[in-house]
């Protein structure tokens, strides 16, 4: 059976982002490659988030008295997570596990102790989805991995002029209101989608094109209310349509890992 160096640090790369499943497995395989029983360790960071309804709570210096070499040679990432850490050791080698979801767990435990981790990849949050890039829009409210309500459509929007002079400003000024017309329309929906589950969100998931999103969220008030819920890892998504949609509640549970190694 390979160590425990050789099936996490070799699989991994730094910052790969993985289903819940293989992290579930790859803490499986670390609790039987480690030397021994004395050798395996877990830590829990909580998340600094809010959960709905909360404030926001000040952030921990935990990170920087756990296992401090090891975290700090994973980078500014793990020690700066917002969704917590889960790390977990067995003999020279570990893996740090930041999910997408708000960790509420903390605390230390002998051996590999992936129960925190496990309940919370179990969890059936209310998340509402948002995914933009110009031109097209998808929105929802997950439900767990169960998606309860969606809409998606498209808008035109210009692609960019490269010429100058008065044709440039004058096509520019075209696409910025076609821009905005798209954010008051996905705005709508979205307020229209998440209003009924306003009360029971415990966060919001944003996706698509990063300077599409930032435009959007500047013009829709209800994602402002819902700021301090609203997860800091934007979804992968390059169309925002409905299978997109569909996929998001997987991604969702999507764990984002780095591999972990201590001296002898």
């Amino acid at each position: 059976m390979p160590t425990s160096d050789d099936s996490l640090i070799r699989r991994f790369r730094a910052g790969q982002i993985v289903s819940a499943a293989t992290v579930l497995r790859a803490l499986d395989e670390l609790q039987r490659a480690a030397p021994d029983a004395g050798q395996t360790a877990s830590r829990y960071i909580p998340s600094t988030l809010p959960a709905a309804g909360e404030t926001v709570a000040p952030a921990s210096d935990e990170c920087e008295s756990f296992w401090q070499s090891a975290l700090e040679t994973a980078g500014a990432p793990v020690l700066s997570s917002k969704t917590g850490v889960a790390a977990f050791r067995a003999g020279n080698a570990g893996l740090a596990v930041l999910p997408t979801l708000p960790l509420r767990s903390g605390g230390s435990a002998d051996g590999i102790d992936a129960a925190p981790l496990q309940e919370l990849l179990a969890s059936e949050y209310t998340v509402g989805v948002a995914l933009l890039r110009l031109g097209r829009y998808a929105i929802g409210v997950y439900q767990g991995k169960r998606l309860l309500v969606s809409k998606t459509d498209t808008r035109y929007v210009k692609g960019r002029h490269h010429a100058g002079g008065t044709s440039q400003r004058r096509f520019q000024r075209v696409r910025e209101q076609q821009i905005h017309r798209l954010y008051v329309k996905a705005s709508g929906i979205l307020t229209e989608q998440w209003r009924p589950f306003q009360g029971q969100l415990d966060y919001a998931a944003l996706g698509g094109e990063a300077a599409t999103i930032a435009g959007f969220v500047k013009e829709c008030r209800l994602l402002q209310t819902l700021s301090p819920i609203t997860l800091p890892r934007r979804l992968d998504v390059r169309e925002p349509n409905r299978a997109a949609l569909q996929q998001a509640g997987a991604m969702l549970y999507e764990c984002q890992v780095y591999p972990l190694s201590w001296a002898d």
